[in-house]
């Protein structure tokens, strides 16, 4: 009977009493958790900004995010500033709880190590973890205006202010005969991204005329383009920009128009010739690119001022 009393007692014990460890681990009084808030969140949620008012994660550290000592999201610290930090996430624990997180929430943070804080086995793999190469071209570029300005973050589709590309193209401009015909054209541009999606870009180009406007004279034609953009985002990785612009263009012919050399009839339809090249006008089209390499674009231009390929690099 004493035996049976005995069982009975232990029994009850460890089944009525005892904690599970992921009860006790959960136990915050086991853990140093810093009291925050959040005080931003990107359209994708994939970024996080928020306070650090006790100073208790720096920059580089892995740190989870808990809501009423819940583990919500873990993530890195890329950048941090005036007590304000962007985390970005790597993995998602509560997807429901995620969710529905705002603004001004209160949270808690555990730096580094989580694993013994007691997460369900079953914790899901953030969809944003890099799982294959397309992977790369997601929505995660950090940039001061990303962690400092809400209206930042709202994002243009290219994140970088800066797009540099060099290329070849088809002109319009004359044959050797002085007919007209499309020439082969050098370029380079640099556009700047002035507000969302909004682009102002300057283009330089030139090209040689072999022959014109006579057999003995060649001719260089320098071609300057001012184009304002829109940009908005395509399929598989590709950025649109129809633009509206000017451009004007120089002709460089040393020993065209010499009267001593070919009389002064000829002399006369060779500047009539040269000055033919020296156009200014309105310019209207489209820009394409495709995404190569994080930073890398293929682009292709398609507009009254030019017809052409080139490659293209954000800064």
């Amino acid at each position: 009977m004493n035996v049976f009393k005995l069982f009975t007692i232990v029994f009850f014990s460890i089944f009525s009493f005892a904690q599970s460890p992921i009860s006790d681990f959960s136990n915050s009084s086991n853990y140093d958790l810093a009291k925050e808030k959040i005080i931003s969140i990107s359209g994708t949620k994939r970024i996080l900004l928020i306070s650090n008012g006790q100073d208790s994660f720096a920059k580089g550290d892995y740190i989870t995010i808990l809501v009423n000592k819940e583990p919500v999201v873990r993530g890195i610290v890329p950048k941090q500033k005036n007590n304000v930090a962007a985390i970005k996430i790597t993995k998602i624990y509560n997807e429901e709880i995620y969710s529905n997180i705002f603004v001004n929430q209160d949270v808690e943070v555990l730096r580094g190590d989580d694993s013994a804080y007691g997460k369900a086995d079953t914790a899901e793999e953030s969809e944003f973890r890099i799982t294959d190469s397309e992977s790369l071209y997601d929505d995660t570029t950090l940039l001061d205006e990303d962690i400092y300005s809400e209206e930042a973050q709202e994002g243009g589709i290219i994140k970088n202010d800066n797009l540099v590309s060099v290329g070849i193209g088809l002109v319009d401009g004359f044959n050797t005969a002085g007919k007209e015909d499309t020439n082969t054209q050098y370029n380079a541009s640099w556009a700047f991204q002035l507000d969302k999606n909004i682009w102002l870009e300057g283009s330089v180009g030139r090209h040689l005329i072999r022959g014109f406007p006579n057999e003995e004279i060649d001719t260089a034609v320098n071609q300057y383009i001012f184009r304002a953009k829109y940009s908005f985002e395509g399929p598989l990785y590709t950025v649109f920009m129809p633009y509206a612009g000017y451009k004007f263009a120089t002709a460089d012919s040393p020993g065209a128009g010499d009267v001593s050399a070919v009389g002064a009839d000829a002399a006369a339809r060779e500047k009539d010739l040269v000055a033919s090249v020296e156009k200014s006008e309105p310019v209207f089209g489209i820009t394409a690119l495709k995404r190569l390499v994080p930073g890398w674009f293929f682009r292709a231009d398609i507009g009254t001022d030019l017809m052409g390929v080139s490659l293209a690099l954000e800064f």
